[in-house]
């Protein structure tokens, strides 16, 4: 080894030390940070391709100072998404994993993908290690040591589940009062019902660190925003919304061109550009994270509704 070697190989050790002990000093954020990085860079690397080569920022003088970021943007972004995008499809199988055994009824299936139930909650941190035993608890499955010290999740909600449900079976005495549960929970439990009122969406669950995203509102508005910008931008690309002079509104208003700066941005519809088709997929997306991770939940959540209706008469 060379002296120059010898004296870069102090500071660059030291570096990955460093970074390797504050790595695993947030083992149970390991999947926030993944996901968040994930998307930042993907993020980048498609302003870059954007910026640079689609909407021609190299050659436009009023757009010189954005074309310095948008090289580091895709440059940066395209080496961290190298890295990055694969160990998240890692942390997105162990979840995919983890969240299908979480939904099985079965003690004896649990048992038998117990070893990689808690493999796919060890590495995706505390949040779903509480539901891993939250799932052990309710078939009778005895915790191990690694998640001893864990706090089921909703312990408190499910037991007060359990009581109100037992409280209803002894109140319903009459087989009217069957029919008239069983009409009310079906009435109550369409999909669009719950999916307007989830708390539990795909997005919240694949980035469970962000809080917000189970409020019942946040989700509502997300839904909404990107329902109606979905539906702007395909039917701009299909039927178009502008019009020239006092003709129909039969132009698709070009969004490639727009902000490339063109002094026109209007064609006749149908026509497709490359942002219009990337927010639509964009927007597309994000109302499909919106829908309910799961109906199990959501059935608890009605029977639970129907139980306290009984209650209440």
């Amino acid at each position: 080894m060379s002296v120059t070697q010898m004296l870069m190989a102090g500071p660059f050790k030291l570096l990955s030390n460093t970074f390797r002990r504050w790595w695993m000093g947030q083992k149970d954020n390991h999947f926030r940070i993944v996901s968040s990085l994930t998307i930042l860079s993907i993020a980048a690397t498609i302003w870059g391709i954007l910026f640079l080569f689609v909407l021609g920022g190299t050659t436009d003088d009023s757009k010189e100072m954005w074309v310095p970021w948008s090289w580091l943007g895709l440059i940066v972004g395209g080496s961290l998404a190298f890295w990055i995008v694969p160990e998240f499809f890692v942390y997105l199988s162990h979840k995919a994993a983890l969240d299908e055994i979480l939904l099985l009824d079965s003690r004896p299936e649990v048992l038998r993908r117990r070893k990689e139930a808690e493999e796919a909650a060890d590495m995706l941190g505390p949040v779903y290690q509480s539901h891993l035993v939250r799932l052990y608890n309710e078939l009778g499955i005895k915790v191990g040591s690694r998640f001893r010290h864990i706090k089921p999740a909703g312990a408190r909600s499910i037991e007060s589940i359990r009581e109100v449900s037992e409280d209803s079976v002894e109140r319903v005495s009459e087989p009217w009062d069957e029919i008239s549960l069983e009409s009310n929970s079906k009435d109550s439990s369409t999909y669009s019902n719950t999916w307007w009122n989830t708390t539990n969406s795909r997005l919240s669950t694949l980035l469970p660190g962000a809080k917000i995203l189970q409020d019942k509102d946040a989700n509502r508005t997300i839904l909404s925003l990107t329902s109606i910008s979905a539906a702007l931008l395909i039917y701009n690309m299909i039927f178009g919304l502008a019009k020239q002079g006092g003709g129909p509104r039969e132009f698709t208003v070009d969004l490639t061109q727009w902000l490339a700066g063109d002094s026109s941005i209007h064609s006749t519809a149908p026509h497709f550009d490359g942002v219009s088709i990337l927010l639509a997929t964009a927007s597309l997306s994000m109302v499909f994270l919106t829908r309910p991770a799961n109906q199990a939940n959501s059935s608890v959540t009605e029977s639970s509704k129907a139980s306290t209706q009984i209650e209440e008469e």
